[in-house]
């Protein structure tokens, strides 16, 4: 969710106050997890449906606590789910770790918490404090595509992310005065019925998302949502120490956490917490051009979301632009290049500081890395414009692809230049297509919360209801658009049908099943199947929606909404699928979680665990052989998800596949 400055009613009672008694692994003065207050239940009714699609809501786990983000992970035989909490949660919020499945067996039941939501924070920064988190390795769970270079040994750590000064085991005063920037809490997950955070980060854009590279399991990226006004002469405006926007970030940092993981068996959480020293490195954009909007210019933003592929290509929505990136110049391999677990960042690290959490009654044990009042002179010695005079402290390596540009967030006014059936309004994130072909981005209207553009109606059906917007990869550009015509030219295309020459561009947008709705109505957080061209999504008000897409021969691309799954009173920030079987008869089953959160308006604050039987999707095409030239071959990936080795192999590759018909979908 975009950051936005939003007053939301106060979601903590007395609650918060109650002391319980610390849990076992919580024995060194941690702030506790609180006991599971049992909450009443809620609506199992479902609008469901799509052709040939057989949904089953198998379970609700209602906790009461306003659901944000979830990973899914794997201890020995048993999957589980950590979801987030969007400000603070009554109920031991912060992240609730759920089991989804025990053997063969899908068997959800809560398991514990990490209490990083549950205290008194500022409602106002309700929507920053939303607690997005990643396991890491990735041991369990499907990810954004084929990846055999993946760690996939026995999950280790929980990375929480908030994007807001008062999370709780830093949070001054009461999170209102003091409180230090938010940033990532490590959290140690070995035994997963008692996590215990080992350590903390605190960066000057904070972490409105993480992201951890699936090879590099040691590097998580701490992505911010920050926006950085640009003036009249093109000057960003956190390059003065004085401006509003000196703890801005546009771009992210890099942390490595080596020190924090792979530890010798029998270490105390103390002995842990002792060696977890993680190191940060920070990208910034090096012009404007990556990010600007094409017409409103006024601002660019940091990632929000981005995605690392088996290439290290990585993409990145930023807001007014969809940015791709080359990593695979960022990393020092040590001498191993087939061995990833030894690689680290290219640079210097920035001067860090270590000290204690600020907390009073919510503190943690665990030392915080101060990425915001380093070694310097004053406390905020590496905000930006401080940092540049250092010049050398910083990630090295990093290759700008090229970007697509779009209007800018809001382009001025409440009814953008651009309504949601011709651009962005802001750009969620960011993924590749399985194919290589094409870039797909979630447009978030309005911050999924700010009318208009964040609602919907069946009337004026083109103002909100923000869809998934698909560009061709070989049109990523480093020129600037001279007009939003040449920057629409990235646009893949749809054709309507095949007596039509006409061929939009190609954005999908769900249609509206229940009644209008004046916000939490945008396409948000989405996941790709690997190996198939089939998009499970939260659409907030709209619940669950599964997407699938036919790359044509002639490059044009055909939309179909196979599945939704829309509980009563449903606002799904995500919904996403830990398991997959192919069954005899050719169709699917898939086993997905969702994060549901009530902010007043609509909402179930419960985790729902379902499972959808659909007929087979689509399969992923040849790439274009476009996408094997100017240098991209070696960034797009084969069917197995193997990077090409080179232009040859990729044409290889496409050739092969189009005899195959697999650009013919």
């Amino acid at each position: 969710m975009t950051r936005f400055v939003l007053v939301v009613a106060a979601m903590l009672g007395a609650s918060l106050g109650i002391t319980a008694v610390a849990q076992a692994g919580h024995g060194l003065l941690d702030h506790p997890a609180q006991p599971f207050a049992p909450q009443a239940p809620i609506s199992t009714e479902v609008n469901s449906g799509g052709k040939g699609a057989n949904w089953e809501l198998i379970d609700t786990i209602v906790t009461g606590n306003p659901h944000t983000d979830l990973d899914f992970f794997r201890q020995g035989n048993t999957t589980y789910a950590s979801v987030g909490t969007l400000g603070a949660g009554p109920n031991s919020g912060g992240q609730t770790i759920v089991q989804l499945k025990k053997g063969k067996k899908i068997n959800p039941r809560l398991v514990t918490a990490h209490p990083s939501a549950s205290c008194i924070s500022n409602a106002g920064d309700a929507l920053g404090l939303q607690h997005d988190v990643e396991a890491t390795p990735k041991s369990g769970g499907l990810l954004n595509a084929r990846n055999p270079f993946a760690e996939r040994s026995r999950t280790q750590l929980l990375i929480d992310a908030t994007d807001a000064p008062g999370r709780c085991h830093d949070q001054g005063e009461f999170g209102v005065l003091g409180a230090p920037q938010g940033g990532l809490e490590i959290v140690d997950v070995t035994d997963v019925e008692d996590p215990v955070e080992i350590g903390l980060t605190s960066h000057i854009g904070e972490s409105h998302t993480v992201n951890i590279d699936p090879k590099r399991p040691h590097i998580a990226y701490s992505v911010t949502s920050d926006l950085v006004s640009v003036n009249e002469n093109g000057k960003r405006e956190n390059t003065d120490p004085n401006d509003s926007d000196a703890f801005d970030l546009d771009g992210f940092e890099v942390v490595d956490m080596s020190s924090c993981m792979n530890f010798p068996q029998g270490l105390s959480n103390m002995q842990k917490r002792n060696r977890c020293r993680p190191e940060v490195y920070r990208y910034r954009y090096p012009t404007t051009k990556l990010s600007l909007g094409h017409t409103l210019q006024t601002g660019v933003y940091g990632c929000h979301e981005l995605e690392v592929y088996p290439s290290d290509l990585l993409t990145c929505g930023s807001g007014s632009a969809l940015i791709g990136l080359d990593m695979s110049r960022a990393f020092d391999d040590n001498g191993t290049p087939n061995d990833y677990s030894d690689d680290t960042p290219r640079g210097k690290p920035l001067p860090c500081t270590r000290r204690a959490s600020t907390s009073l009654s919510t503190a943690t044990g665990a030392m915080i890395t101060d990425c915001v009042n380093g070694k310097g002179a004053g406390d905020d010695d590496l905000t930006v414009a401080k940092w540049l005079k250092g010049k050398t402290q910083k990630l090295r390596g990093v290759r700008w692809v090229g970007s697509v540009h779009h209007q800018g967030r809001g382009a001025g006014g409440p009814n953008p230049a651009f309504n949601s059936q011709q651009d962005i309004d802001f750009n969620h994130e960011a993924e590749l297509s399985a194919s290589g072909r094409f870039l797909i981005s979630s447009d978030e209207r309005g911050g999924g919360v700010v009318p208009p553009g964040a609602g919907c109606n069946q009337t004026n059906f083109n103002l909100g209801n923000g869809g998934l917007h698909f560009y061709r990869f070989d049109r990523l550009k480093r020129a600037f658009p001279e007009s939003p015509k040449e920057a629409f030219k990235a646009y893949a295309r749809k054709r309507q049908n095949k007596k039509s020459a006409n061929t939009p561009k190609a954005i999908y947008r769900t249609p509206v099943r229940t009644q209008p709705q004046e916000t939490l109505c945008t396409a948000h957080v989405f996941q790709q199947i690997p190996g198939q061209n089939r998009i499970f999504m939260g659409w907030y008000s709209q619940g669950t929606q599964v997407v699938d897409f036919r790359e044509r021969r002639d490059g044009t691309l055909k939309f179909r909404n196979s599945g939704y799954f829309i509980p009563e009173n449903a606002n799904t920030w995500v919904s996403h699928i830990f398991d997959v079987k192919k069954r005899k008869n050719g169709k699917y089953t898939y086993f997905g979680a969702t994060g549901d959160f009530n902010l007043g308006a609509a909402g179930r604050s419960a985790i729902d665990i379902y499972k959808v039987t659909l007929p087979a999707p689509p399969k992923p095409a040849a790439p274009f052989r476009s996408d094997c030239r100017g240098g991209r071959a070696t960034l797009i990936q084969d069917s197995r998800g193997r990077p090409y080795s080179s232009k040859a192999d990729c044409l290889d590759e496409a050739v092969k596949l189009r005899k195959n018909k697999r650009g013919r979908n």
